[in-house]
């Protein structure tokens, strides 16, 4: 029962960590023997690296098992990640936003789907949310659905939808009528807001808390997004293949690990990161077995993570995020900045992997890899949909491409070109 299972998750808050780690591990073992035993991509890795389940005797033996990488999964069919016998058509479909540039489907079952939405639930409620407030979910989903849970129609966790390629006046007017206790939305979309906030005599809003996600929440950031609303932030760290990995309580001092979720380890030159030792986040997730996530290499840079109590009571281990998918503002030639994450080129069937350049204010250039259903329509598509986010005043070139390098070391989604001393000041 829902729950149940979410009270179940919710005690998990305050059970010892040692409790938690113990559970953790079994989990772990299950999900790994689990991929052995269902997925074919995982027996072909395992055998290839000499790996067998039945010698994960404890923690230490972890590094036996090799990692996994976006781009092994992208080469490889559906159904060879996918554990039998789930058919891709029997699952519920994502696609991450390509934040290095890499799009990958993603497939979960539909318990799979509740409990995700069960741990997000638990990071609002945590945080201050009541069962009574309205929230705003800013997002680039252009059609809704209009579906409605019962407890919704009756009004509990009521959610409305806000576009977020719409202005940011008509966000904010949306909003107004909406008249929401929580706002729920990307970083970069809740600046351009508070810009907007900014200028006007006083704000059109009275939200009691914002959530922001998806892109690397600075302080700074945090302080213009909090005088511009009057009210605390909470930003959530997470991944369309894992769904929301870490989140920060009231006292915003590092990120609380969803460690009955996920099994985090934190890599430094390919060996394990020692204490206060920052490395590339390898994670493991432990709830999702028709795609399952073992030892997934994610680009993003974090602390090892600090077993010492939080003042919140929350026993969950803290890390803290040094760096994630930060890509440049792009500007229409009007001067109006655009979020990199309106931007839905890693949905358009055929995309294999993707750069956006803004070589000036009206001059864009898209930069396609073919990924698997590519055809004659998607640089078509693609162009399209940079009009519809930038409009039409710009020169766009869309180009097919067969390699797509790297810059500085990095793959970077978004990129503009424009000299700092020549972007427009919103006023």
């Amino acid at each position: 029962m829902t729950p149940l299972r979410y009270l179940h998750l919710h005690n998990n808050l305050k059970r010892p960590l040692s409790q938690l780690k113990q559970k953790q591990w079994d989990s772990f073992r299950h999900v790994v023997d689990f991929a052995w035993r269902r997925v074919p991509l995982y027996q072909r890795h395992f055998k290839k690296a000499g790996f067998h389940p039945s010698t994960l005797k404890s923690f230490e033996n972890i590094r036996d098992i090799p990692k996994m990488q976006k781009g092994i999964l992208q080469l490889v069919a559906p159904s060879d990640c996918i554990s039998v016998p789930y058919k891709p058509s029997q699952l519920v479909k994502g696609r991450t936003s390509g934040s290095s540039g890499h799009p990958l489907d993603v497939y979960y079952t539909k318990e799979d789907w509740i409990y995700r939405a069960l741990l997000h639930l638990r990071i609002l409620f945590y945080n201050g949310m009541k069962f009574r407030d309205k929230i705003a979910h800013i997002s680039d989903v252009r059609h809704s659905s209009d579906f409605e849970y019962f407890f919704q129609k009756l009004g509990f966790l009521s959610k409305a939808f806000v576009f977020i390629g719409d202005e940011a006046d008509l966000q904010l007017r949306k909003l107004s009528e909406i008249n929401p206790s929580v706002i729920y939305s990307y970083t970069s979309n809740m600046i351009l807001l508070a810009d907007a906030v900014t200028a006007m005599p006083m704000c059109p809003i009275k939200p009691r808390l914002i959530f922001t996600t998806a892109e690397l929440l600075t302080l700074e950031d945090r302080q213009i997004i909090e005088d511009a609303f009057h009210c605390p932030l909470c930003d959530i760290y997470g991944a369309v293949e894992m769904g929301d990995i870490a989140w920060q309580c009231k006292y915003r001092d590092g990120y609380h690990i969803n460690i009955d979720s996920f099994l985090v380890e934190v890599e430094t030159d390919g060996r394990p990161s020692q204490p206060g030792e920052s490395g590339k986040l390898v994670i493991t997730n432990l709830h999702s077995l028709a795609m399952p996530f073992i030892r997934y290499e994610l680009d993003d840079m974090v602390t090892v993570p600090e077993e010492e109590p939080c003042p919140c009571g929350c026993s969950f281990p803290r890390i803290r995020v040094l760096n994630g998918r930060s890509d440049d503002w792009l500007y229409t030639a009007s001067g109006k900045r655009v979020s990199p994450l309106i931007f839905v080129i890693a949905s358009i069937r055929g995309v294999g992997q993707y750069r956006i350049r803004q070589k000036a204010y009206d001059h864009i250039v898209v930069e396609i890899l073919p990924g698997r259903d590519y055809n004659e329509h998607t640089l078509r598509l693609v162009r399209n949909h940079i009009i519809d986010v930038m409009g039409p005043n710009q020169k766009i070139e869309v180009r097919r491409k067969g390699y797509i390098p790297k810059e500085a070391g990095k793959m970077r989604r978004v990129i503009s070109d424009i000299p700092a001393h020549l972007l427009y000041t919103e006023t």
